[in-house]
């Protein structure tokens, strides 16, 4: 029981109950896990977890491909649309915000067990989904060489992992979490590096970034990388098992008039232009 909850706020089977939480401004904008430890053996390794993603004040968060207003409901993507008039907002810029959950229970893999183990055993993923290479080389895709990029039979060659869309040059904010994990993995997203202090003046820039479990680090970066160049561009665990066993990816970067997602800069007015609907005064 924490925070200004009043009251038992444990749930029983096939209850609800709504929580406030407080975003202090000390702690500014960033993410942190919702985690379940009512049994913390089963639960969180059933995939019993979330995250509370906290942006500028006062803004918008769209569905970058219907547009709808998904302010007050779950998505692991969202666009951000800044509300420049209010104070501290009026140099920022609207941007694509992503959260990324890597999950796994494989807890000898890398010690000295020997024979030393080269695959990952149980529950492995990324936002509850994965894409094993074993199952892409069924498919007729070769490792290593277009294991990647292989269309295979009767497949897109997509995978079934999160894509992140975004238009060359949008800024974008990236959140990686270690949901639910037994060991520490390696994030890694080419072609792109991130500062690895973000409001740290001169801080390092990282392309890669280690991370443990119920652990998580916020990626800020330029979409494209510094010559905004559209492409598909891989993230993946830089553990390979990992890999192997289906935590990989792509960042979509498309060219600015491709119509698949909506660009940021239409959110401006909208942002602009919100309507907040105020107490009625009371009459004398």
């Amino acid at each position: 029981n924490v925070g200004n909850n009043p009251g038992d706020q444990t749930i029983g089977p096939g209850g609800n109950k709504t929580y406030t939480f407080y975003a202090h401004p000390e702690i500014g904008e960033n993410a942190g896990l919702v985690l379940d430890f009512a049994d913390p053996l089963r639960n969180q390794r059933d995939g019993l977890f979330g995250a509370i993603v906290i942006g500028p004040r006062g803004s918008l968060y769209r569905d970058p491909v219907t547009g709808a207003d998904i302010s007050m409901k779950n998505s692991w993507r969202a666009d951000v649309i800044v509300d420049p008039t209010i104070p501290g907002n009026d140099k920022r810029a609207n941007y694509r915000d992503f959260s990324l959950f890597f999950q796994d229970e494989d807890n000898i893999l890398g010690t000295s067990f020997m024979p030393y183990l080269q695959k990952t055993a149980g529950v492995i993923g990324v936002n509850y989904r994965s894409e094993p290479f074993a199952l892409r080389m069924n498919d007729g895709c070769e490792q290593p060489n277009t294991i990647f990029t292989c269309l295979g039979t009767d497949k897109t060659g997509d995978p079934v992992t999160p894509i992140l869309e975004t238009h060359a040059g949008d800024a974008v904010v990236l959140h990686v979490f270690g949901a639910s994990s037994e060991q520490n993995s390696v994030f890694g997203l080419e072609g792109h590096e991130w500062p690895e202090e973000p409001f740290l003046l001169g801080s390092d820039l990282v392309s890669n970034l280690e991370f443990g479990g119920a652990e998580v680090f916020n990626a800020y970066f330029q979409s494209g990388g510094p010559y905004k160049l559209p492409a598909d561009y891989l993230y993946e665990n830089h553990r390979m098992a990992y890999s192997e066993g289906g935590q990989w990816g792509f960042l979509r970067v498309l060219p600015e008039e491709d119509k698949r997602i909506l660009p940021l800069k239409q959110g401006k007015m909208a942002a602009s232009t919100r309507k907040v609907s105020l107490p009625a005064k009371k009459k004398k």
